[in-house]
């Protein structure tokens, strides 16, 4: 997520919940009922953000369910990021936000918070909503106080994608097997003696890359109460680190990583001003589509293996919820089940939003998957042993604003105007304030 995303999630999101009634809101999971149209049938309605490529898959997975459902309409709607939030927000104010809602860990974490969503538990425990074949770790990071409050639309892990051709004319080893922090740093002074360029784009503009290398550290960005898991101490390492890497030339100059903001548009990689950068595996079919560079995806460089200690963890891209003062509850969980489960809809939405999350599903997407779509795939299925859950990758009320403040105080790192202690002092005394009002 941008930060531009991030700062219109904490004004638009904190501004709903506040106007929400709780009367309205705290409405019971087990109370969805199913209002009839005139002509017999219910009409829910289901909302997202994304691409053409997106919503026409959606779109088409819709009309199977109708097929399948022949008493239930969908009406859907989708836009960009910025509108999508600002509308829902209107709505969610209302009451008269839609039956099913997109989405990600920023607005996941305000909306629940404020008790917008509404308990799928009781769905769960009675398999109207089978969840069995999505990973449990997957699962934990849409749940809360032990429930269900929502449902992943597909599943994605870090990854370092890489200019492969940079690499093997720098003479650097594949490192799609796994690589320390030692060797990742031998092979950023290869690439600078080859390019002439970075090796690698900044990682300290994004509280994602640093929450990577907190877990790393036995540690993360939020605990599982919602409070700062980490110290000013803590990021001044990081900014240390970072910092002393574009200091010798080895990460992005600073005017190359105040543009960042995680899309193929910005990215350093993709313009040729690095050989590797760290993103999410769901976006490799976009670096793919925008370049002719070879591009391939590596695990994290690390010291500490194993799943809790990788870096890498089961995340959604985005989420599906349903607002608790919804009155259609029962159709709109019907409708999750099926994208979950149903082999027709899981080949229609394909890698749209990630690999499925239905582990089955997942494997026959993937068999028949693009040869873009198959390196995502392929790289899932390569560090799944490393993969840790997403219960610990949550990101409670306030942190998008956190997430908005992060690169702006980075910033005056790159541009020399407070060293990484100052910064990180900044930084943590800002995020108690977001996040523990």
């Amino acid at each position: 997520m941008t930060n531009r995303r991030s700062a219109l999630v904490a004004k638009s999101v904190a501004l709903a919940a506040a106007m929400a009634t709780a009367g309205t809101m705290l409405a019971a999971c087990g109370s969805g009922g199913s209002s009839g149209s005139a002509d017999g049938k219910t009409t829910i309605r289901l909302v997202w953000w994304g691409n053409d490529a997106r919503a026409a898959a959606t779109q088409k997975a819709v009309q199977q369910f109708e097929q399948a459902n022949p008493k239930i309409k969908v009406e859907t709607e989708f836009s960009d990021y910025g509108s999508y939030v600002q509308k829902l927000t209107t709505q969610v104010a209302a009451n008269a936000a839609p039956d099913i809602i997109q989405l990600d860990r920023p607005t996941f974490g305000e909306y629940v918070s404020k008790h917008v969503l509404a308990n799928m538990q009781s769905y769960v425990d009675s398999k109207k909503l089978d969840l069995s074949k999505v990973d449990a770790g997957l699962l934990s990071g849409e749940q809360y106080d032990g429930d269900q409050y929502a449902v992943p639309a597909g599943q994605t892990t870090q990854m370092f994608v890489y200019n492969a051709d940079a690499f093997q004319k720098a003479g650097i080893a594949d490192p799609a097997g796994g690589w320390t922090w030692q060797q990742f740093q031998d092979d950023l002074v290869k690439l600078k003696k080859s390019t002439g360029k970075a090796g690698v784009t900044d990682l300290g503009w994004a509280i994602d890359w640093f929450d990577t290398w907190l877990h790393q550290r036995g540690k993360s960005a939020y605990t599982t109460d919602g409070k700062l898991g980490f110290t000013t101490d803590d990021l001044t390492q990081f900014w240390t680190y970072t910092d002393g890497l574009r200091k010798s030339g080895l990460a992005t100059p600073a005017e190359v990583t105040t543009k960042q903001d995680g899309s193929t548009a910005t990215s350093a990689l993709i313009s040729g001003d690095a050989a590797i950068e760290e993103n999410y595996d769901s976006n490799l079919t976009g670096y793919i589509a925008a370049t002719k560079t070879n591009l391939k995806a590596a695990p994290l460089p690390t010291d500490t293996p194993g799943p809790e200690t990788s870096g890498l963890a089961a995340l959604p891209p985005v989420y599906f919820g349903i607002p608790a003062a919804s009155k259609k509850k029962d159709a709109a969980i019907k409708l999750l089940d099926f994208l979950v489960n149903d082999t027709e809809a899981g080949a229609t939405l394909g890698t749209s939003r990630g690999v499925p999350p239905n582990t089955a599903i997942r494997a026959q997407v993937c068999s028949a998957a693009t040869p873009a779509d198959k390196q995502t795939c392929a790289y899932e299925q390569q560090v799944a042993s490393s993969v840790g859950p997403s219960k610990t990758w949550a990101w409670p009320m306030g942190s998008s604003a956190v997430k908005a403040d992060f690169q702006k105080v980075y910033d005056t790192v790159v541009f020399g105007k407070a060293s990484p202690a100052q910064a990180a002092a900044q930084l943590v005394s800002d995020a108690k304030d977001a996040i523990e009002e």
